[in-house]
């Protein structure tokens, strides 16, 4: 028991060095804690008085590697980033996203329009903004265009955009 309550501690300490943590690297962290306490375990099969070191020394390293690898499991911001303008330019509605401390949003902006070239194009403007940070807010306006084999490719901004 003093084991297990070793173990919590440890994982407690750990995640508070997280400053965000995310889904994945959360669900690491548990289960790296749990491999790495088992294997702590078995390598003390031989000499069991060292069980009650092994194990909790075994769940922090495990919880330590599973928090970094299971980081790498959550989406990255800037797919999500490029997702929701898809999105948005497809539907002509705001799009929000959050991933890894950092949240945002692309809005349609405007009416949208045929270029020159027969696309079909949209102004959008994306945010980026890390939580409770005014400061740290960025913003910028890009077009996006359909092209013909129904993907968008995204230019900031149009050159032949009526309003410029």
């Amino acid at each position: 028991m003093r084991q297990f309550a070793f173990v919590l501690c440890a994982l407690g300490a750990l995640s508070a060095c997280a400053e965000n943590p995310t889904e994945g690297a959360l669900w690491g962290t548990g289960a790296g804690a749990v491999i790495g306490g088992g294997i702590g375990r078995a390598a003390a099969i031989g000499a069991p008085h060292l069980a009650s070191t092994f194990t909790p020394v075994g769940a922090v390293a495990g919880a330590a590697a599973g928090y970094m690898i299971g980081g790498y499991f959550d989406p990255h911001p800037n797919r999500l980033w490029s997702a929701a303008t898809i999105e948005a330019a497809e539907s002509g509605k705001e799009v929000r996203w959050a991933a890894r401390g950092l949240e945002g949003a692309v809005t349609p902006v405007g009416k949208d329009w045929t270029d020159g070239g027969g696309r079909w194009c949209r102004r959008l403007t994306q945010m980026a903004q890390r939580p409770g940070e005014a400061a740290s807010v960025y913003s910028r306006e890009v077009v996006a265009c359909r092209l013909q084999e129904a993907t968008w490719e995204v230019v900031a901004p149009a050159e032949d955009d009526p309003r410029n």
